[in-house]
């Protein structure tokens, strides 16, 4: 009577071909989160930008944000505004209201503190001569995912 089961060897292929493939999709799925991640801040700083917008609109004397209840339709998820009620935070991003042409400072946190700047985006809320209406400027963590993510806010 043989007994029946694997070689030594073919564990070790099983075990070597597992490891190639995890070597190759790892970096492809790190990729995919930072990229959603990033999604995530443009998503939310547009929230932002747009209720700003509505805001000049409806309050043509004014030119600048500096409050969250100036913004009070705006609906953010996954974080909570701050006492000084001009920064939404979030477990990754810091969001901070900068005030003229409802620009909005997009940061990513590193705990409790800002460690980089992702975005700075902004809406005026009328144009001179010669202004463009929107604007917005990427960071240097992902500069191919940032200007992407600019280009759809600029709708280009």
């Amino acid at each position: 009577m043989k007994n029946q089961g694997f070689t030594l060897i073919e564990l070790l292929v099983v075990v070597l071909i597992i490891g190639i493939l995890s070597a190759i999709a790892l970096p492809q799925y790190e990729s995919a989160v930072e990229k959603s991640r990033l999604s995530e801040a443009m998503i939310n700083a547009k929230a932002i930008t747009d209720a700003s917008q509505r805001y000049f609109q409806a309050n043509p004397n004014e030119t600048t944000i500096t409050n969250k209840n100036q913004i009070a339709d705006v609906d953010l998820k996954g974080g909570a505004w701050q006492s000084d009620n001009a920064t939404f935070k979030t477990k990754l991003f810091i969001y901070k209201l900068g005030g003229a042409n409802g620009r909005v400072d997009v940061y990513r946190t590193d705990g409790d503190s800002i460690s980089s700047y992702i975005y700075h985006l902004w809406q005026k809320p009328e144009l001179s001569e010669g202004e463009v209406l929107k604007g917005c400027s990427a960071g240097s963590e992902d500069q191919e995912t940032g200007e992407q993510m600019c280009k759809f806010f600029l709708g280009v």
